[in-house]
């Protein structure tokens, strides 16, 4: 069995057994890789609930808390929430909704987090608490990735001129465009996707940027996290802050990371689209994940 791992960053309490069943049933049962469900705060921290996911599977689940704190340097008066001009903040994203920041920063951020584990795996596949496996598995995805040349997998690539834009897609990605272009002068850097050398000399750049392939829950060999193009990478987006400001999601960090220093081609993996794989399937029990306890972190 290979050295892989699967993290799950959660806070919805009514879907977490749902989604551990899941994936136990329909595809962890042949491998019982470990699991590890990080945390805010104290909201997994029952013993009585962890004995009632442990009863459901036997597999090797690991309920971390991990800590959050927004970053010194960004104010308070820049954080996402406070930005009213924007059409998503006003309809649906108040301050209550501030441990989606800290998620996306976490998820940017993890390989090496305090308290985390995952450094110790060569594998790691992300999936998020309110999706589900929903027939039985019929490869692995880890077996996959060990075979390819790519640095990432991902459950579902998404076509964006296909799947269409919305105005919420706008108002999440402020200055992300402008950061790229930045990021590629500073370091003197030809990108690898063709998508994006197209777009430095497209007059259309600043709404076709928008069209990116966009990669959803992950496989990713952790080789990719010891590269200097990522540490280098994330230390460029967390010093501008583009998570906490503008709430760039990770999907976005991952992706665009991929096609500055990899290429077009985010290996696919299908599980979505065959049908394995539902990302939204237990929003009926919990949309909106639950805030952080401490706003003022």
């Amino acid at each position: 069995m290979l050295n892989a791992c699967i993290s799950i960053v959660s806070s919805r309490k009514k879907c977490i057994p749902e989604c551990l069943r899941s994936l136990w049933e329909n595809y962890n049962h042949k491998y019982n890789y470990p699991v590890y469900v990080h945390y805010f705060d104290d909201i997994y921290d029952s013993e009585e609930f962890r004995k009632q996911i442990s009863d459901t599977t036997p597999q090797d689940v690991h309920f971390i808390s991990v800590p959050y704190e927004t970053p010194s340097h960004i104010e308070e008066k820049e954080l996402f929430y406070n930005r009213k001009n924007l059409w998503y903040v006003r309809a649906s994203f108040p301050i209550r909704r501030k441990g989606y920041l800290h998620m996306c920063h976490f998820m940017c951020n993890m390989y090496g987090h305090e308290k985390t584990l995952l450094h110790k795996h060569d594998y790691i596949m992300t999936i998020d608490d309110e999706s589900m496996f929903v027939k039985q598995m019929e490869s692995d995805p880890f077996e996959v990735m060990k075979n390819r040349e790519e640095v990432m997998g991902a459950m579902k690539v998404y076509d964006q001129r296909e799947k269409g834009i919305h105005q919420g897609n706008y108002d999440t990605r402020v200055n992300l465009w402008a950061f790229i272009k930045g990021y590629l002068r500073h370091y003197n850097i030809d990108p690898k996707s063709d998508f994006l050398k197209n777009l430095l000399s497209d007059p259309e750049a600043d709404e076709n940027f928008n069209y990116y392939p966009c990669a959803d829950s992950y496989v990713l060999k952790t080789s990719m996290f010891e590269s200097i193009e990522w540490k280098q990478w994330m230390q460029a987006v967390n010093k501008f802050g583009g998570i906490y400001k503008y709430r760039w999601g990770d999907n976005d960090v991952y992706s665009l990371f991929y096609l500055i220093h990899h290429g077009d081609i985010i290996h696919d993996l299908k599980t979505v689209d065959d049908g394995y794989h539902s990302q939204g399937a237990l929003r009926h029990l919990e949309d909106y994940a639950p805030g952080v306890k401490d706003n003022s972190k």
